[in-house]
């Protein structure tokens, strides 16, 4: 639902409007609102593994020391 209100919105702006979706994206410089949750979830593991998030690494995931990681320690 959210994506359908940024879609129209960006139908909005004149110069903007015969576009297609994904190249209004492209001219407003914004990511489609899966993908910012994407990259939402990839910045807050980072703040996690660097101890700046208030959600400790340790309590969201589980470290599997005996999983194969084909000869890399």
């Amino acid at each position: 639902m959210l994506e359908r209100i940024q879609k129209c919105f960006t139908k909005m702006i004149p110069s903007l409007r015969k576009l297609s979706y994904d190249n209004r994206l492209k001219e407003l410089k914004l990511l489609l609102l899966e993908d910012r949750k994407k990259w939402a979830d990839l910045i807050e593991v980072y703040k996690m593994t660097r101890g700046l998030s208030v959600v400790h690494f340790k309590s969201f995931f589980i470290l599997d020391l005996h999983s194969c990681t084909c000869g890399h320690s």
